[in-house]
């Protein structure tokens, strides 16, 4: 009677640990928690998860991390917590904290170990640094912001338009030191470019100035203190306006902060002395050329997908499934087949012009046996020929017979397959992670070497899909493919 009065006591307690654990022990992977720590603001509390000199390999990880250090360098410059984390950053070893001198007094730096390893001209990579100027809150040395000016007008951004047009506005409020003919030429076909593009605060804010003489002031209103004068037709783009109405001359209007390229300053003027302009084509036209290769790329997602009908561009024998959510994307579960029905459909996009580059995202399996979850078809002559195809286990990543050994981190992954030149019938591809090569000279298999030569070829990007189903799964959440 005492021997089971104990055992029940014991695995009563046995049972109270376990749910004392599953309550309040996190199991999430790392990459989860950091994710949600930043949505939820706790910047502080993403850096220590990871050790001091570490830096991940994962894209999201990285720019999670930059951003995060970004919005703490806010928060130091700013008034709340400013003890706290200047002593945090003082005995962290592998951050430096500088202290520039500005005329707002001293601007604590942090310097980030993580940006310079984001793949540059990445989403990652332009998140960012769109997250770096935005968290600039008072005057820095001009020289460091000529530096992200230059950085911030070689990317694209499209795709990003309102929040790169919000940061190019905030980085051009600042005094920077003079830029030399060509950048100044990028950074004018951008502010042009955006202020074609509707929801952006650029846009139809290209005007010139009507009058002689105009003042410009340092702040909006006549009581603040005159910095120059310009005279029509001098041209401006305006990056913000005050929004009290003033009437001077007889002219109804606002004060805006206006960006003058001739001068390469930033002022307040009078709207009653702006004259609305179109954007400049010829600008424009430049902007496009510099971007033309980008064009080229494609990028294939699956927001808006919802698991009913087949995902958008794509055609084939569809087999609905349910659509997964991770860190705010939508991703496409790809099963694995049952082994004894191994039998399967799949899901192709047709590829206009020449491609060079493949990159996916996606999250590892636990899969014992590989999944195939991409295909890479070569078509010619009305048909479709497999030329790549890529699969996943729980430890490697295969490209046709060719296998690299993954680290086994559960974590979102971006690969790219690179198609470097073709030797008879067969291209030759390697296997990249960023700038780091994982397996050289893959053969493709068999092609007709005559339609290859003659170029009479496309390419398309297929998903198998399982007609039977098991429970391991692939995650593919983007395929980008284009020309280097």
């Amino acid at each position: 009677m005492i021997r089971s009065r104990v055992f029940f006591v014991i695995g009563f307690l046995f049972l109270l640990v376990i749910l004392f654990t599953y309550t309040f022990v996190d199991f999430r992977e790392r990459d989860d928690k950091a994710y949600d720590l930043h949505q939820s603001g706790s910047y502080l509390k993403v850096l220590k998860l990871y050790k001091e000199s570490e830096i991940p390999t994962s894209e999201l990880e990285l720019t999670i991390l930059s951003q995060s250090l970004s919005q703490l360098e806010k928060q130091i410059n700013g008034k709340d917590n400013q003890k706290e984390l200047l002593q945090f950053f003082q005995k962290r070893n592998d951050t430096k904290l500088l202290e520039w001198d500005t005329t707002r007094g001293t601007y604590y730096h942090i310097e980030d170990p993580y940006f310079s390893h984001l793949k540059k001209h990445g989403t990652g990579y332009k998140r960012a640094l769109i997250t770096k100027i935005n968290s600039i809150i008072k005057p820095i040395p001009k020289a460091e912001v000529t530096h992200f000016l230059l950085l911030l007008i070689l990317e694209d951004p499209r795709g990003m338009e309102e929040s790169f047009s919000d940061a190019l506005s905030h980085l051009l409020t600042f005094p920077f030191e003079p830029i030399g003919e060509i950048e100044t030429g990028f950074l004018l076909q951008t502010l042009h470019f955006l202020s074609q593009v509707s929801g952006t605060n650029l846009y139809h804010q290209t005007a010139t100035i009507r009058g002689k003489n105009v003042n410009l002031r340092s702040g909006p209103g006549r009581e603040n203190s005159e910095v120059g004068k310009v005279s029509e037709p001098e041209p401006t783009i305006c990056l913000e306006e005050d929004g009290a109405e003033e009437t001077i001359a007889g002219n109804e209007g606002h004060w805006k902060r206006c960006y003058f390229p001739n001068t390469q300053k930033t002022a307040w003027v009078f709207s009653g002395f702006l004259k609305e302009t179109l954007a400049d084509e010829t600008l424009t036209s430049e902007f496009e050329k510099r971007f033309k290769a980008v064009d080229n790329e494609i990028r294939i997602d699956f927001e808006g997908w919802d698991g009913k009908k087949i995902p958008q561009t794509f055609f084939g024998n569809y087999i609905p499934r349910e659509s997964i959510r991770v860190y705010g994307e939508t991703g496409f579960p790809i099963y694995g087949s049952d082994t004894k029905n191994p039998s399967s459909q799949r899901i192709c996009k047709k590829l206009s012009g020449n491609k060079n580059y493949f990159e996916f995202s996606f999250m590892p399996t636990d899969s014992e046996t590989p999944i195939p979850f991409i295909e890479i078809h070569v078509q010619y002559n009305h048909l479709e020929h497999l030329a790549y195809s890529i699969s996943l286990d729980q430890t490697s990543i295969w490209v046709n017979k060719n296998r690299y050994v993954l680290d086994g981190a559960k974590r979102r992954e971006n690969l790219s397959l690179h198609i470097e030149n073709r030797q008879g019938d067969k291209w030759s591809a390697s296997l990249w992670r960023r700038n780091t090569g994982l397996i050289q000279s893959i053969r493709s298999y068999p092609l007709s070497e005559t339609m290859l030569e003659a170029g009479k070829y496309s390419w398309e990007i297929c998903l198998p899909l399982a007609t039977k189903p098991n429970r391991d799964h692939v995650l593919l959440f983007e395929v980008r493919t284009g020309i280097h």
